[in-house]
């Protein structure tokens, strides 16, 4: 056991030595570079003077230092400076703040250190590793690099990545270290539960991971020299939500298994590493998604090709249908948005044919206004039963009046979608509408539309109160007869626990209106 701590402390005693020379070489460096670089340092350094700053913290701030001292030193022509310095960034911070850590009093420890594995790629099909040519352009400078393949669960996600920031500072202070690579992941897949992170997938990696298993990741991570993943994190979380989730099939996750990746040469300088960072993470890369309207008719087209194929396909087989549709446009593993989609374009094409066949509007203006307009249809297309959908479904004269209204942009927002069902079952909400169809004042086709709005909801009102009596005395006598095993047999918890809220509300309201009357007597 002695000999165990002997060996342990002369360990530990040459990395202090190491990282003492690691100082060392620092402060050299800093005495070489000019006043200009030293005062910057200097500043850098004042940050964190009047406080301890967690791990976190202190690693970025180090990061800066070494990052200003390699400019510095580059200016110079410092061949010396650079050689201590140069490539060894991440490494040499790592050793300064753990040093730093096992110095401060009652330090907590950081997260278990793994030794770092150098980067291999490897060779994938007819796919051998290779530079990467032409070099491409990072935020307007040239850098070296090598591409091919490396196994998911052998990249780590990247602790620095700015994205994480307020994440990684609330994982220290509430462990007091670090995370892991896997409590990183943990961490981008919103599976770890941190005080004030709503619930839900907040880097969307389940959409990801969606594209992934259809396409591969399609755009290279970026890795360091040893592996540290630059630009990429989300991608290479998605990879892992697909190899461990049942929602995907086997091919799914060998297309998830091993990157494509590009990796730094080991002749990278700090300069590279920040162009790369710089360039993929505050530069656009002005990519703009298809409208949605694009996308929908493209999943209609699909289903309607597979109907042709299945004419006599039952609702079960339909449900297949639209499983297999979701799964091939990624679009999740239920069918809600091929079902959302389907149904509005159904309303698109019927708006359409609507303005070019008996309006003689030309074809591609109206198509326009249904791109523009689209997130409108799936309001129209809600309600088949008793809602939007049925009043104009059965109404064409009705279901066209809303069709100009919507070709002329005189809807303010789509909620107003909602109140068509109820401006319907009033004329005079309706006159409203018809005057906001012929006026070309658009302010003043809002405001009719308002009123329309304004007219059919004080009218619901009326009547809800001047039928009050009578809806109260067939409620109640419904309920006198009611068997009392209907409540434990029939009527579902749920409800049980609305008609107590409702009573309880209706006990207040009406001892305080029957304590009046009694008073008054």
């Amino acid at each position: 056991m002695r000999k165990a701590d002997e060996k342990n402390g002369k360990a530990t005693a040459t990395v202090d030595d190491d990282i003492r020379s690691e100082f060392a070489g620092l402060i050299e460096a800093a005495q070489r570079v000019s006043k200009d670089v030293a005062d910057e340092v200097q500043r850098i350094f004042d940050e964190g003077r009047d406080r301890v700053l967690d791990r976190h913290e202190a690693a970025r701030l180090l990061t800066r230092v070494i990052t200003v001292l390699q400019r510095g030193m580059k200016k110079r022509g410092d061949k010396k400076g650079g050689k201590t310095l140069g490539g060894q960034t991440t490494r040499l911070v790592e050793q300064i703040v753990c040093a730093r850590d096992r110095m401060l009093p009652g330090a907590r420890p950081s997260a278990p250190a793994l030794k770092k594995r150098k980067a291999v790629l490897v060779g994938r099909g007819n796919v051998k590793p290779g530079p990467v040519f032409p070099r491409p352009v990072f935020h307007g400078r040239e850098v070296a690099m090598s591409f091919g393949f490396i196994k998911t669960a052998d990249i780590d996600l990247w602790s620095q990545n700015e994205r994480l920031d307020i994440h990684l500072g609330q994982f220290e202070k509430l462990h007091g270290r670090t995370p892991t690579s896997a409590e990183l992941l943990e961490i981008m897949l919103s599976k770890m539960q941190l005080p004030g992170i709503e619930d839900g997938d907040q880097f969307k990696i389940s959409e990801l991971a969606r594209s992934v298993a259809v396409n591969g990741v399609r755009k290279p991570p970026i890795l360091d020299t040893d592996g540290t993943l630059l630009d990429g994190n989300r991608r290479v979380a998605a990879c892992h939500f697909v190899l461990n989730s049942d929602e995907f099939d086997a091919d799914q996750k060998r297309r998830a298994e091993y990157v494509y990746v590009w990796q730094l040469t080991e002749h990278a300088t700090p300069d590279d590493r920040d162009a790369v960072v710089v360039s993929l993470n505050f530069e656009s890369d002005c990519k703009q998604d298809w409208p949605e309207y694009v996308k929908a008719r493209k999943v209609y087209e699909e289903w309607q090709a597979m109907l042709a194929l299945e004419p006599r396909a039952g609702s079960s087989r339909q449900l297949e249908m639209r499983r297999a549709l979701s799964k091939k446009f990624a679009l999740g593993p239920d069918t809600s948005v091929v079902s959302r989609y389907l149904k509005m374009v159904e309303w698109t094409i019927d708006f359409e044919e609507y303005h070019i066949n008996e309006k003689k509007r030309d074809t591609y203006e109206v198509k326009h206004r249904a791109n523009k307009y689209f997130q409108y249809f799936d309001e129209l297309a809600k309600g088949e039963r008793s809602g939007v959908a049925n009043v104009l479904k059965n109404d064409d004269n009705y279901r066209h009046l809303v069709f100009d209204l919507l070709f002329q942009g005189k809807f303010k927002n789509w909620r107003q979608i909602r109140d068509l069902k109820f401006t319907y079952e009033n004329e005079e909400a309706v006159d409203q509408l018809r005057e906001a169809r012929e006026t070309p004042d658009t302010e003043k086709a809002e405001e009719c539309i308002d009123n329309a709005i304004s007219i059919a909801r004080t009218k619901r009102a009326d009547n809800r109160s001047l039928g009050a009596n009578s809806r109260i005395e067939v409620f109640v006598k419904w309920l006198e007869e009611l068997p009392v095993k209907a409540f434990r047999d029939q009527i579902k918890a749920e409800n049980l626990r609305r008609l107590l809220k409702a009573l309880k509300l209706v006990e207040r309201q009406a001892k305080t209106v029957l304590q009046g009357e009694d008073d008054d007597g």
